[in-house]
Formats: structure tokens, C-alpha cells, sequence
């Protein structure tokens, strides 16, 4: 029975020549039966290289073969496939067995002569996956067979409601459940760590893997590793570490910046956030591969060409590669330029400076940024709007204020109510985006890891029900009422959410407007022919200017990729194609309308659900359109 399948049959990255000239292995090649494009590069003491590009075939001469979409869409329709081949030059006759999630569609004797084809239409119910076998077997035990797995995904979108209740002294909330949501979870927690653990379970989960998540994803493992460790908690996480400085190193440009995908133009804030991530890793004793002298140099030529108008972040990321570096001249550059003195400033321009000030030993007043404070109804610190502009925003003013303070010295009681701040922000069980959330985590939880420092006992009361033993967690019914009070000296942390999957999303057109359509032979169609190739056209128009915006759209489960093309022009910065879905990410789209192509290949007769394509700010997703859900058939 075959079972393990892949693309790729091997990788040999570090073979070395013997005194022959000769280097060998050995290799298992996965179950396929195929043809293998095999190439071999070579290099010698010289520089010199060859390449050598062959093929090398698997073969069987009686065989039993299984193709089926590579995934499924509850309620989808889908043809699938069986095949006996027969290579021998008579008929063979054979058993033949055909199973569906263990139960058999066909069990028969049949004659197969070249070869014999089964087509089984399933109906995918469920959100298990689909397993199939198909076998053949002969009287003198020759067996030959494949057994495949398809995952099934659920059909709409899954979506999260909730509220965070950070509770430090004796309070009382309330919370009601939406009623057409199903069931409520409560979940409360005694001490902050595990709310952070879960912060950073979702970083290290997340899907998408440019730049800036790439090193936030570093920052909250080499985190979480710390934290473990004050915990006496095992770490699992040690490959993953290793996986993202070697992906983060293979994206960097001959100056050792990144931009925001690999191959993209340099982003000073990325670059920064990138390098910040591997020297905490080089600290935790990983290796890295920074030339710091090369990027030293670089930035200072800049910096220096750029003089006044240099962007704070190459400014920041200078002092972070090299700590013996004086910005005083900068700063004073800065101060003196005329363009600079007439400009208004936001709140985070003027910390921004602030903090370079205090690198530099410049005296910074405190009075000047505790005038700009501002309280929740709970009592936790902040400074400035609570706006989606990507800087000046609530959540960055805030991580500055703090990083201030703190270097200032003496500020204790500003900075537990900076971090209850923080804490209240995760409404939905999580903050904004994964930038924001790594900035916090590492900003915050060096302050926590104080030794000997235990949670104390804190008690709580949902609905009457006393909780004295955390963590507490408990599913409310759909439209329940609850009522959580609090007692004790020590925060609790309250996480109250339905989590649901909306089978029938709505067309949202508030901030993107979303359309999508197939096109064969370059006219519009809602029926496709299969083996002709197609076009998956988006249209999204910007309701207004945007940035880093990601567009998801899902494909039908009948059709393969015909193309997985990379757009160097125009407003695209990178595409992802994941099996189910094609992402698209624009670092800018101005206001107006947009038109993308994906390029498939329909394979699988059946009818399709196509979940909603949807354009998004990455960072900001409250700004977001989509369409409903749609059915596509292939004949």
C-alpha cells in the first residue's frame, strides 16, 4: 500500500567528491508513480560549475493509482479516480477494491486488458478529511495499491467575538452572549504569563511569512523561551527558531536590509525590526549571518547623503548594530533644520526623537510626556488616538512612552499601568496584528520575569459560582447573560468569546469592493470545461488610499495551479500560493480599481463551493471587503 506522496524526491545540498571525482547516496523516493526531473549542480575549489539536469523514472507494470483534488470545501461534489494500469502484453485479471472512509464503493473481479478507469462522484459532508483506498489484488498475492487523505475546509469564514477584561482591583462586568453565535467560553487566569503564551501560540501559528512576521515570529519564540525557562516549562520550539533565522537570512538584500517580501525595495522599520530579531537570537547563543561592518557602512552613507531628512528608523538601527555610534550630530542637525521647525509633528515623531535624545545622553524632560497621558475607564495608561494610521496610533505612542520611562528611571507605577493598557487592547482575545504584538510582548515581559515574583491567591465570582482554582474555563450558552466579579489584591484575566463558523457570509463592501469571475478562451463564464485553461479574475477597488493590503482568494478544489507567476510590476509586492488559496499582498493601493489573474487549470468534474474572496489591511483587518460565498461546476 502506497502511502507517502510528495513533489519533491530528495535534496542533497552538501555532497562531496571522492578521489575519483565520484559522490553517491542512497535515497527512499516517495510513493509516486513517475518521472523524476533530477539536477545536479556542481562547483569546484575554483569557482568553477556545472550543471547536469536528467530524469529517472518509477515504474510498475501493474498498477493501482488514485487521483482526487489535492483538497475539499464542505458540501463540494467531486469526481474522483481510480486507474489499473496494465503494462504487461496480456490481460491481467485482478480484485479490485475502492474504499470511501472505510466503506467500499466497488469490490469485483474484473479483466484489464491496458487499463480500467473507476469515477466516483462524493459528496463531501463534514468538515473530516476524506480517506480513500484503492487496491488491486491478484490470486498469487501480487497487491498493489494507494491510500490518499484530502483535507476538507470548513465552507464561509471562521469568525471570533469577544471581550479581554484585565481586572486589577474588586470590579464587576457584565457580558452578554450574541444569541446567533452559539455557545460562550469563559476563560480566566490567575497570573499574566499564560494570557502571553497564548499571544504568542498565535504568533507562532500564523499563516503568512513575510518580513516583518518572519522576525516577529523570531521575537516571540526566543520570548517564549524565556519565559518557559522562568516557568520551568519545557521548550518545543527549537526548530522552529532555526527555520525562521535561516528563512530571514535568505531573504536579505546585498546590504543586509529587508524589505517587506523577499526581492522587494529595503524598508528601514522592517530592516530594523529584522535586525533586532536575530541579535536576540545571537544573545540566546544562535548563530547568524550579519555582517555588521557591511551594514554599518552602508547605513552611514544613508544617513549621511540623507543629512536632516533621514528616516529616525536607519537612525534607531544604526545605535542597534553599533552601540559606540553617536547620533548627537544628528540631532542637532535635526533640530536645526528649517524644514523640520516649521512642520507640525506627531506625538510619535516627537518620541521618536525623544528616545534618540536619551541614546545619545541628551536630557529628555518627563514633564513633557506625562502632560500628553491619558487613562482607560480602568485605569490604564496611554498616549495619543486610538486611529488607524500605522504609526501615530494609541499602540505605538504607547510602546514609546513606556521604552522612555523606563529608560528614564523611577517610573514603576506609570509602567504597571502602561502594561494593564496593553493587556485591555486584547478585546478579541488577541492584539491588532502581529507587529504590535511582538512589540509588546518583548517591550513588557522583561519587566515580568522578575525572580520570585508568584502570583498570589485572587478570587472571582461568574454568575454566583465562586472561582478560587485558575486557570478557570467554562462554555456559556448562546444569548447567556453573565455577570464576573472580582476580589482580591491580585489582577485576574478574563477572556469571554464565541468562536463561529459563518456558513453563509455576507457581501461586504464597505471599505473594498470585491468581485470575482472565470474566464476560458477570454470570455466570462460560470461553467468550466476541465483541461482548458482559466483565468480566476479579481477585480478590488480602494475605497481609499491603503497600505499593505492582502488579497485572499480561494480557488476551486477541481482546479490545479496552471501558473505560479510572481507580477514584478504594477502594485503587487509578493503572491503566496497555498493549495486552497492565492494570496496577494500590495504595499500600496491607491484609491481606485485594481485587476488581478490567476492562472488554473480545472481537472476534477463536480460542482465547487468557492468561499469569499476578500482584500484586507494586513495590519489594520477592521478595514476589509468581501464577497459571498459562490458555486462554481466543472464538466
Amino acid at each position: 500500500m502506497r502511502t507517502h506522496f510528495s513533489d519533491e524526491g530528495f535534496w542533497q545540498p552538501r555532497l562531496v567528491t571522492d578521489v575519483k571525482g565520484e559522490a553517491s547516496f542512497t535515497v527512499t523516493f516517495p510513493d509516486d508513480i513517475t518521472s523524476w526531473k533530477i539536477r545536479v549542480i556542481a562547483i569546484n575549489g575554483n569557482q568553477q560549475s556545472g550543471y547536469l539536469e536528467t530524469s529517472i523514472k518509477s515504474f510498475k507494470t501493474l498498477s493501482a493509482n488514485f487521483t482526487s483534488p489535492l483538497f475539499a470545501i464542505e458540501g463540494d461534489s467531486i469526481n474522483v479516480i481510480g486507474k489499473l494500469m496494465n503494462y504487461t502484453p496480456i490481460p491481467e485479471r485482478v480484485n479490485r477494491v475502492f474504499k470511501f472512509n472505510g466503506r467500499e464503493l466497488r469490490n469485483d473481479s474484473i479483466s484489464v486488458t491496458n487499463a480500467h478507469i473507476d469515477t466516483v462522484m462524493v459528496t463531501v459532508n463534514g468538515t473530516d478529511s476524506l480517506n480513500f483506498e484503492y487496491t488491486l489484488q491478484q490470486p498469487n498475492g501480487y497487491f498493489d495499491g494507494e491510500q490518499r487523505k484530502v483535507p476538507v475546509y470548513a465552507t464561509g469564514v471562521k469568525e471570533t467575538e469577544g471581550r479581554f477584561f484585565y481586572m486589577e482591583r474588586d470590579t464587576t462586568v457584565r457580558y452578554t452572549f450574541d444569541k446567533t453565535k452559539g455557545p460562550g467560553t469563559v476563560r480566566a487566569e490567575a497570573s499574566v504569563f499564560p494570557v502571553l503564551l497564548d499571544e504568542m501560540r498565535q504568533l507562532r501559528d500564523y499563516e503568512y511569512l513575510c518580513n516583518e512576521q518572519l522576525a516577529s515570529k523570531l521575537k516571540s519564540l526566543l520570548l517564549e523561551k524565556k519565559l518557559r525557562t522562568y516557568l520551568k516549562e519545557p521548550f518545543k520550539y527549537e526548530k522552529h527558531i532555526m527555520d525562521v533565522i535561516k528563512r530571514l537570512n535568505e531573504n536579505k538584500t546585498m546590504q543586509n536590509l529587508w524589505g517587506w517580501w523577499q526581492g522587494t525595495a529595503e524598508e528601514p522599520w522592517i530592516s530594523l525590526h529584522v535586525v533586532e530579531a536575530l541579535l536576540m537570537a545571537e544573545e540566546q547563543g544562535y548563530k547568524i549571518q550579519l555582517n555588521k561592518d557591511i551594514l554599518y557602512r552602508y547605513l552611514l552613507g544613508k544617513v549621511a547623503d540623507a543629512g536632516a531628512r533621514a528616516d529616525m528608523n536607519m537612525i534607531r538601527l544604526l545605535q542597534v548594530v553599533d552601540h559606540n555610534h553617536s547620533v548627537k550630530d544628528w540631532i542637532k542637525l535635526k533640530e536645526s533644520d528649517s524644514l523640520y521647525k516649521k512642520r507640525q509633528k506627531s506625538l510619535y515623531e516627537w518620541m521618536q526623537l525623544a528616545q534618540l535624545k536619551q541614546m545619545a545622553g541628551i536630557p529628555v524632560t518627563m514633564d513633557s510626556l506625562i502632560k500628553y497621558k491619558k487613562a482607560t475607564m480602568f485605569g490604564g495608561l496611554y498616549w495619543g488616538e486610538e486611529r488607524y494610521h500605522f504609526w501615530n496610533n494609541s499602540i505605538q505612542n504607547t510602546l514609546m512612552a513606556y521604552k522612555i520611562l523606563r529608560a528614564d528611571g523611577g517610573h514603576e507605577k506609570e509602567l504597571s499601568r502602561i502594561r494593564q493598557y496593553f493587556l485591555e487592547q486584547r478585546r478579541n482575545g488577541q492584539w491588532r496584528n502581529t507587529y504590535e504584538s511582538s512589540l509588546i510582548l518583548e517591550t513588557i515581559l522583561p519587566d515580568l520575569l522578575k525572580e520570585g515574583e508568584k502570583p498570589k491567591p485572587a478570587s472571582a465570582q461568574i454568575n454566583g459560582e465562586r472561582i478560587s482554582t485558575f486557570p478557570f474555563e467554562k462554555q456559556y450558552a448562546a444569548g447567556e447573560k453573565i455577570t464576573v466579579s472580582k476580589q482580591g489584591n491580585m489582577p485576574v484575566y478574563f477572556t469571554a468569546y464565541q468562536q463561529f463558523q459563518n456558513r453563509q457570509p455576507e457581501k461586504v463592501s464597505k471599505d473594498f469592493e470585491m468581485r470575482s469571475y472565470f474566464m476560458q478562451n477570454g470570455f466570462e463564464t460560470k461553467d468550466l470545461k476541465g483541461g482548458k485553461t482559466t483565468i480566476l479574475r479579481v477585480e478590488v477597488t480602494a475605497r481609499a488610499d491603503a497600505e499593505y493590503v492582502m488579497i485572499e482568494v480561494p480557488i476551486p478544489a477541481g482546479c490545479s495551479y496552471e501558473n505560479k507567476r510572481q507580477s514584478f510590476w504594477g502594485v503587487e509586492t509578493h503572491r503566496e500560493y497555498f493549495k486552497n488559496k492565492t494570496s496577494i499582498f500590495c504595499a500600496k493601493l491607491g484609491q481606485g480599481k485594481y485587476v488581478f489573474d490567476i492562472e488554473l487549470m480545472p481537472r476534477y468534474s463536480g460542482v465547487y463551493n468557492l468561499n469569499p474572496a476578500k482584500a484586507e489591511m494586513m495590519y489594520f483587518p477592521v478595514f476589509y471587503g468581501r464577497e459571498g460565498m459562490k458555486k462554481v461546476a466543472i464538466k
